[in-house]
């Protein structure tokens, strides 16, 4: 009993795991230019029962949480200062001295130092140059820089929906040729119906494991109980 107990404990940690990853996709389902997570496991040891071939095993645990940079539809907001990428890329969007990442494109205009920005969650959006974009009426041509990586697995995530290189020998470089959709956004890639059933099955998942725990545990006191 005590490996099961073990083993359906590794299996409802990686359901808690697993739900944690849904709930961050579905809190993020009108967030534009949002990607989703994918949470990817892996299976534990596995051992021989004793005086057998037989192998069972001990459960799995979470592996690593990928993004899935798939394209997103854009929707048409009128709004001067939003954009939205067709196709690979990124905006870049710099605060201090370090430069993040994103798709989503509802940018602000914002003075600063009595100068007008566009602005990110508080960072300056960077145009062809890396140099932060000044504003000098809405209605003129803006700019913005469009960013490619060789491997977007390079970026990982910071929040508020931006990313940085996840290491240093991670390096981007200028879209050639970007197309850039002013006054649309591009929408989150969450689908709600799909994530709402995948955690549905995970909780059925992490209840039957929590069973399988109480069950054991409640065997092993009955051993326990016929011993002493």
């Amino acid at each position: 009993m005590i490996r099961a107990y073990y083993t359906a404990t590794n299996s409802a940690i990686g359901n808690q795991d697993y739900l944690d990853v849904m709930s961050n996709n579905i809190a993020n389902v009108q967030t534009d230019g949002y990607k989703k997570s994918k949470a990817e496991f892996s299976e534990l040891l596995y051992s021989n029962i004793q005086g057998s071939d037989i192998k069972v095993g001990s459960g799995s645990k979470l592996e690593k949480v990928d993004v899935i940079f798939n394209q997103s539809a854009p929707y048409h907001t009128g709004i001067e200062t939003d954009f939205a990428i067709e196709g690979d890329g990124f905006f870049a969007v710099q605060f201090d001295d370090n430069i993040y990442f994103t798709r989503g494109g509802s940018f602000q205009d914002i003075n600063v130092d009595d100068e007008n920005y566009l602005m990110y969650q508080g960072g300056y959006v960077l145009d062809e140059n890396e140099e932060p974009i000044i504003i000098e009426n809405k209605e003129d041509e803006i700019n913005v820089g469009v960013f490619v990586l060789e491997n977007n697995s390079n970026l990982q995530r910071t929040g508020n929906n931006l990313f940085e290189l996840a290491n240093g020998n991670a390096e981007y470089s200028l879209s050639e040729n970007p197309k850039l959709l002013r006054g649309y956004l591009e929408s989150s890639g969450v689908e709600i119906a799909d994530e709402m059933v995948k955690m549905l099955q995970i909780q059925r998942s992490f209840q039957l494991n929590s069973k399988v725990i109480q069950t054991a545990d409640e065997i092993e006191q009955t051993i326990n109980s016929l011993k002493s």
